[in-house]
Formats: structure tokens, sequence, C-alpha cells
């Protein structure tokens, strides 16, 4: 080859890499900066380090590269995670609809009709149009309250079957079954129509949501490394995936089959009426299930958990509860207890529902206070980084109902902190992605736990063994050793 022919060839060569080297410098600047990524592993080896839990995990990694981070899980998944309440507020409700879309796991994928439900969906006409029908047709004022008089009996039943556990058990009782069936029973009333009962579904929704809430549990390595699902050892979580799928369109299929003139206030028929494929209406009806039922029960028990270890709190709502004059709590009543709605609340605060929420992802190119977020760059706030954050909350680690009965909601009355505050209390989330399910969540949780209180005083299992508040996370942050109490009766 002659001189000339080597010149060409250099230039052309040293062009290439002259542009790889651009391209990349480019694709690493689009993102805001965070803890150095290993090859492969990204920054896996920082979230999963010692076991700890992954939103401990980020608000650690959050002090010490900000409230603004780019983590990598594996070194071709960024993540901007946002752990600062002005960040947050600016993402969830200023720019709400720029980062309105969602960015999910694929494994997310099988168990909701190819992302086409309320939660999973990109914002949109389709969203909107789910969203629309079950906040007018479900989750309106009217149809909660009707709703909740049928709940005001199940909770007779619910602490009747307490009642029957202790007897059988010297006192002691597992609640969180019994607490599970009875949002099942809830959700399926505002999934078919308040005549529903059916216990072969309760059950067996129940337990399909357990095991779908442990199959996302345990596929995070699958959903991080996709092409492992091509891995013959790795198949065995999607071929899970599959199984429960089955099971889910036959016990909601046979269901709709029944229920074809369903009644008008329930979300069924608005599904039916708007000609949704039937894998969107199962799935739609799932969702509902899927989100509503583990986070409802395990927040109770988490509310119940904290009165065993602060008897005082539990007698000084005990105390208000009886102020109330009625044996049966009712739904007006619940609205008007303000120690009651501050403990659902420090509960909420304390253990989130969904600590990471879903993640966003940026529906057009953007920017956060400033830096700049390219279309499509997925973002997750971390919930409860903002909910224990120490410059908002006095004591972020303890139990202090009492916070939220001041003006500013931690402990004391410095307004300079109330719009902090405000910003960070998001345990639903906020703006147009908010829990469409959040008013429902709130009434369900504060009458329920109104009720135990007022029938029972909740105690330790075994005298001197307070329960065990270590976290577990899937779905929701659940209790690694589920809740087991003694209860007795206030009213014999």
């Amino acid at each position: 080859m002659e001189g000339s022919s080597w010149i060409l060839v250099a230039i052309v060569v040293g062009g290439v890499i002259m542009l790889m080297v651009e391209n990349f410098r480019k694709r690493g600047s689009k993102w805001p900066p965070g803890p150095p990524k290993l090859p492969i592993l990204g920054n896996l080896h920082q979230i999963n380090k010692g076991g700890e839990l992954i939103h401990l995990a980020l608000a650690k990694l959050a002090k010490v590269h900000g409230g603004m981070m780019t983590v990598w899980f594996g070194s071709w998944k960024p993540m901007i995670v946002v752990s600062d309440p002005a960040l947050a507020w600016e993402v969830l409700v200023t720019k709400s609809s720029d980062f309105s879309s969602r960015t999910l796991p694929y494994m997310s994928k099988i168990i909701s009709a190819d992302w086409h439900t309320i939660a999973t969906s990109n914002f949109g006409p389709h969203w909107h149009a789910l969203r629309k029908g079950l906040h007018n047709t479900t989750f309106n004022p009217q149809t909660i309250a009707a709703q909740a008089r049928l709940q005001e009996h199940d909770l007779v039943n619910l602490t009747g079957s307490l009642q029957e556990e202790a007897a059988s058990n010297h006192g002691v009782v597992k609640p969180l079954l019994h607490l599970r069936r009875a949002s099942v029973r809830v959700i399926a009333r505002f999934c078919f129509g308040f005549d529903f009962e059916d216990e072969s579904f309760v059950e067996a929704m129940d337990s399909v949501v357990e095991e779908a809430i442990r199959l996302t549990s345990h596929s995070r390595l699958v959903n991080v490394f996709e092409f492992s699902r091509h891995i013959p050892i790795l198949r065995r979580s999607y071929l899970e995936a599959y199984r429960v799928k089955h099971r889910i369109e036959e016990l909601i299929g046979a269901q709709i089959s029944s229920h074809r003139s369903a009644p008008t206030n329930c979300y069924l028929h608005f599904l039916l009426s708007h000609d949704f494929q039937e894998e969107v209406v199962i799935y739609n009806l799932f969702d509902l299930f899927f989100l509503g039922v583990d986070s409802t029960s395990t927040t109770i028990a988490w509310a119940l958990a904290f009165l065993i270890h602060n008897p005082q709190i539990q007698h000084k709502l005990y105390e208000e509860v009886c102020r109330s004059g009625s044996k049966t709590i009712t739904v007006e009543e619940v609205s008007k207890l303000r120690y009651l709605n501050a403990v659902v609340m420090e509960t909420m605060r304390m253990k989130p529902i969904a600590p990471l929420g879903v993640p966003h992802k940026a529906a057009r190119d953007s920017n956060i206070m400033g830096t700049k977020v390219l279309k499509g760059s997925p973002v997750m706030v971390n919930l409860y980084a903002l909910l224990h954050d120490p410059s908002v909350w006095v004591e972020p680690h303890r139990f202090m109902p009492e916070r939220f009965l001041t003006s500013s909601k931690n402990g004391n009355d410095d307004s300079s902190l109330v719009g902090a505050i405000e910003r960070s209390f998001l345990p639903f989330g906020a703006g147009r992605r908010v829990c469409a399910g959040m008013e429902l969540a709130k009434l369900e949780v504060g009458l329920t736990l109104a009720h135990l209180v007022n029938d029972f005083r909740w105690s330790s299992a075994v005298e001197g063994q307070l329960p065990d508040l270590t976290e577990n996370v899937s779905i929701v942050i659940s209790m690694e050793t589920p809740l087991v109490a003694r209860i007795t009766p206030h009213h014999v």
C-alpha cells in the first residue's frame, strides 16, 4: 500500500475513533453525576452491599453524591435517583407532564397486558381513559362512601375471626392473613359490584397476589440482566411468571364471565362498556388487587406493631376512639379522629407503601432544577429518603404521631419548614401519577385500625419480646418476621 493510502486509512480510523470517543463522552455527559460504576455491574456492588435494602442504600449514596444522582443497575441500565424534596416536587408535580411516562422491568410486562394497565402504561389517551373511568365510576366519593357501609360490617367479622383465633391459641393471633383477606373483599366489590360474595375467589386471589409479589421480588437478577431469560438456569423465573399469568387469567376470567351485567358503579362495567381487549380488562382488574391488597394490610400490620412498641400511644388512641361514643366506628367518625389520622400518617411516613414508588421516564427533553434530562431517561424518586430527611423531620426514625398535630407536621411550629414538609410527605407519590387508590387506602387503613384498637388491647405475644421491626422489601415494605401479637378484648 502506498504512503498516501496509509495516510488515508489513518485519517479514517482516527476519525472513527474520535467519533466513538465523542459519542461516548456525550452519552456519559447526559447523566447527572453519581457514584463511580464498575464494568458490567455498574453500581450493583454498592446497592446490594452487605444485603442492605435498596431504598436505604440509595439514601446513603445520596448523602455523598447529592439529592439527584445517576445510579447504574448494570453498566447499561442508568437510573436518575432523586432524594431531595424540592427536586422530587419538580419531577412529580411541577413538571409532571414531562416525567409522566413509565420505565419498568421486562418481567412486569408478562402480568400487565404488555404494560397496558393504569400503573404500567405511559401517559396518553389509553392511560387517561383508564384513570378517568376508575375515578368517575369506582373511586368517586359516593361509591367509596357506599362501599364503606359494607366495610363496617366486614370489620365486625374481622374482629370476630381474630377472637376465634385468639380463643384457640391462648390469646395470640397472626393478623396479616385476616387483614389481607378483608382487603381482597373490599377491592372485589369495587371491581365486580357490591353484591360480590365469593369466599373461594377471596382465598384464591390472596394466594395469587402473594405469588405475583414474590415473583417480582425474586426476579431482580433477571430484570437487571434481561438477556438472562435465555440462560436455562434463570429461565425458571419466566416460566413461573407465565404460570402466575395463567392463574390470574383463569381466576379473573371466570368472574368476568359471571358478571357480564355488572353494576354501573363497578370497574368491570366501565372496562366492558369501553370495549377494551379482554387481556387489558383482566390485568387492570388485577392491578387493583396487586397494588392494593399487600399495601393496605401491611400498613395496618405496621401500625399495630408500632402501637405495641409504644403502649402510651396505643392508650391515647384508644381513649380518642372511645370518646366518639360509638361501639362501631363509622366512616364519618374516622375523618374526625385527629389522633387516629396522625397515627396513620406517621405509619405511612415511617414505612411508606412503596419506598421507591414506580419509576418514571422523561416523556420529552426536560430538566430538573436546571440539570438537563433527555427524553427516555428513567427517573426514580426515593420516597423513603424524603420521608426520613433529618433536615425536614425531627427525629425521623422515631414513631411520633404528634408531629402531625402541629402546624408544621414536624413536632414544632417552625413555619419555615412547612413547605419542605408538605413536599416531603408523599407516601403515595404526587402529581399525575399519584396512586389512584390513595383516598380509599387512607380510609381503609384508618377505619380498620380504629376498629382493632377499639375492640382489643394489642401487646407482645411473648412478654418482654417486642415485635421485630426489621424490614423486607418486595413491592411494599413488609415485616421480615410477620406480626404475631396478643389481643385482649376491651369489651367483655
